[in-house]
């Protein structure tokens, strides 16, 4: 019994000092620390930047071709699979902050919005199409969620308005050792500054936050209790596990 009160005591003091070692975004006890106004949908519009996809598509006479193609018009024969293509292709937003566009060549798009990025395009085109419509589609929108212990993951976003009860959806919902009432939205701003929200969905007054429009780049962090009965128990098992055969050793022993 000595050996198991020593080890687990060993144990017990260790697993404390180290309990909280891998909790992330800790706000810290004296409350100097302000959370920032809480908004329910982005202060702008996402800006591109390095890194990031985007499917661009080109119709002239104003998306003529688009209005056919839902019609069930053909005006285009052949040249319909290539526009199809071209719809599909992906471009990359290089650490320069430009792609490489079709027709355009190399083009400066970061910090540009989608809207601003359509409307450039268009401008140049319009010197050599009738009347250009352009689409431009980001493609790998996506946040990091923490929604519990050890169950991180990236969520890719399925459209520009997506809700945060949406994101913890995807992310299979708050752990089982998540609080539901002290969850954290880390979103960068113009300044490339993070501010920090603080949302509680533990009460059904929670449900308009839980409707906030969540932005490519966010973190998303559920804070969670962690469980010290069955830490604890884990850390002095194999305390345990020697006690046991040592004393069936000795039992054995004192018989022969």
């Amino acid at each position: 019994m000595l050996i198991i009160a020593t080890g687990f005591s060993l144990v017990s003091c260790n697993y404390y000092k180290n309990l909280n070692s891998n909790q992330m975004f800790k706000i810290p006890k004296d409350g100097s620390f302000q959370f920032d106004s809480l908004q329910m949908q982005p202060s702008e519009d996402y800006r591109i930047g390095p890194g990031d996809r985007f499917t661009f598509y080109i119709s002239t006479n104003n998306g003529e071709r688009i209005v056919n193609g839902l019609s069930g018009v053909n005006t285009a024969g052949s040249q319909g699979n290539s526009q199809s293509n071209l719809q599909s292709m992906d471009y990359l937003v290089r650490r320069n902050g430009k792609a490489e566009l079709p027709i355009i060549g190399e083009y400066y798009v970061s910090g540009l919005t989608v809207v601003q990025l359509e409307d450039s395009i268009t401008r140049i085109l319009s010197n050599q199409f009738q009347n250009p419509f352009v689409q431009i589609r980001l493609t790998n929108q996506r946040v990091i969620v923490f929604p519990g212990k050890g169950a991180a993951q990236v969520i890719i976003l399925p459209n520009v308005n997506t809700s945060l009860l949406e994101v913890i959806a995807l992310a299979g919902g708050i752990g089982q050792d998540g609080f539901a009432n002290s969850i954290k939205v880390m979103r960068k701003t113009k300044s490339a500054k993070r501010e920090v929200y603080s949302i509680d969905l533990s009460s059904i007054d929670g449900l308009k936050q839980a409707e906030m429009i969540v932005q490519s780049n966010d973190y998303i962090y559920i804070d969670y209790k962690p469980k010290v009965a069955r830490g604890v128990l884990l850390e002095v098992a194999p305390w345990i596990s020697l006690f046991t055969t040592s004393l069936y050793m000795f039992i054995l022993l004192t018989r022969i």
